[in-house]
C-alpha cells in the first residue's frame, strides 16, 4: 500500500465501519420506528447540521456548478434513495443471508466500471482479491444458507439494489474535483430528504407517528439516531467520497465489503450474537482481498487513475 494513500485507507475504514455500526442501530430502532420515518428523520437531522456547518465554516464553497449539481442529483437520487427502497424491500421478500451475498457483489461490479469506462488502474491480483472479499463473505454467511428462502422478487430487488450503488458510484467518480466534501454531502442529503418526504407523507399514519415520537424520547433511541444522522448518514459518506477522489472508484469501494465484518464484530460486543470460527475465518478472508486489491501487479489496462478533469 502506498504510504501518501495512508490517510485515505483509514478513511474509508472509517466510513465502512460507521455503515457496518449503522446495521446494528437500525435494527434496534425499526422494533419502534417505521423504515421511512427513519431514514426521512436521518436525512434531516443530517441536512440541518451540515448545513449550519457549512454556513459556519464553508460558505465560500456553497456554489455549484449547475452541470455538477446535476451529477448531485444523479447520485443522490440512486443513494441513498433509491438504493434504500431496492434494499429495504428485498429483505422483505428475501433472508437477509441472500440479500447480503448480492449487495457483496457491488465492488466487483463497480470495479468493471472503473476498469473499462474510467480507465482506472487495476491489476489481475486487484480483481482476484474483489473476488476473494466476497469469498469472505460467503464464508461468514454459509450457514445460514440452509434455512434460506429464496424469492425471485427479493433477488431482483436486490440486483435494483447492486444497480443503484453502483450508479451512485459512477456519478460520484463524475464528479468534477475541487468541491468541499462536506458541502457535496449536505446537497446529497437534503436532496435524498426531499425526495423522501413524498414517501414519508404517503405512509403517514397518525397513530403510528405519535408512537415513534414517543419512542424517540427515550434517549437511547435518541442516541441511535443521532449517530446514525449524524455519523452514517453524513461523516461516512463525506469519508468515501474524499477515498474515491484520492484512489479511483474501484479500489476505494472494495472496502465495503468491510461492512459485514463490522457488524458481525459490533453484533457479538453490543447485543451478544455468537461468534464462531467460521465467522473469523471469513473475516480473514474478507480483510485479504481487500489488501490484495490495494497490491500493486500486472496492470489490466496501462491507464491514468486520476480523477482530474473527469466531471469536465
Amino acid at each position: 500500500m502506498k504510504k501518501n494513500n495512508a490517510s485515505y485507507y483509514v478513511l474509508l475504514f472509517v466510513a465502512s465501519s460507521l455503515w457496518g455500526g449503522s446495521f446494528v442501530f437500525t435494527n434496534r430502532l425499526l422494533k419502534s420506528i417505521s423504515p421511512i420515518s427513519l431514514i426521512f428523520t436521518r436525512q434531516i437531522i443530517s441536512s440541518a447540521l451540515f448545513i449550519v456547518i457549512c454556513l459556519l465554516f464553508f460558505r465560500k464553497d456553497l456554489k455549484i456548478k449547475f452541470k455538477d449539481l446535476k451529477i448531485v442529483f444523479a447520485f443522490s437520487f440512486f443513494e441513498p434513495f433509491l438504493y434504500f427502497i431496492f434494499e429495504t424491500y428485498s429483505l422483505k421478500y428475501s433472508d437477509p443471508t441472500v440479500v447480503a451475498i448480492i449487495v457483496a457483489t457491488i465492488p466487483l461490479f463497480t470495479a468493471l466500471l472503473a476498469i473499462f469506462y474510467f480507465k482506472e488502474q487495476f491489476s489481475k491480483i486487484n480483481m482476484l482479491g474483489a473476488i476473494v472479499s466476497i469469498l469472505g463473505i460467503g464464508i461468514m454467511l454459509a450457514p445460514s444458507f440452509s434455512s434460506t428462502h429464496f424469492s425471485s422478487t427479493g433477488t431482483a430487488l436486490a440486483f435494483g439494489a447492486v444497480i443503484c450503488a453502483v450508479c451512485y458510484g459512477f456519478f460520484v467518480r463524475k464528479m468534477a474535483q475541487g468541491y468541499n466534501s462536506a458541502v457535496i454531502i449536505t446537497y446529497q442529503n437534503l436532496i435524498g430528504a426531499l425526495l423522501f418526504f413524498p414517501l414519508f407523507l404517503f405512509f403517514f399514519n397518525k397513530n403510528q407517528f405519535q408512537a415513534e415520537y414517543i419512542a424517540l424520547h427515550n434517549p437511547l433511541n435518541l442516541s441511535y439516531i443521532l449517530i446514525l444522522s449524524i455519523f452514517c448518514s453524513a461523516i461516512a459518506f463525506m469519508f468515501f467520497f474524499q477515498g474515491i477522489q484520492k484512489m479511483g472508484l474501484g479500489k476505494a469501494n472494495t472496502f465495503t465489503n468491510l461492512i459485514p465484518v463490522v457488524t458481525a464484530l459490533l453484533s457479538f460486543f453490543i447485543i451478544g450474537e455468537q461468534f464462531p470460527f467460521y465467522k473469523i475465518i471469513g473475516i480473514i478472508v474478507v480483510i485479504t482481498g481487500i489488501f490484495l486489491v490495494q497490491k500493486r501487479g500486472k496492470k489490466i489496462q496501462e491507464v491514468n487513475a486520476t480523477i482530474s478533469g473527469v466531471g469536465d
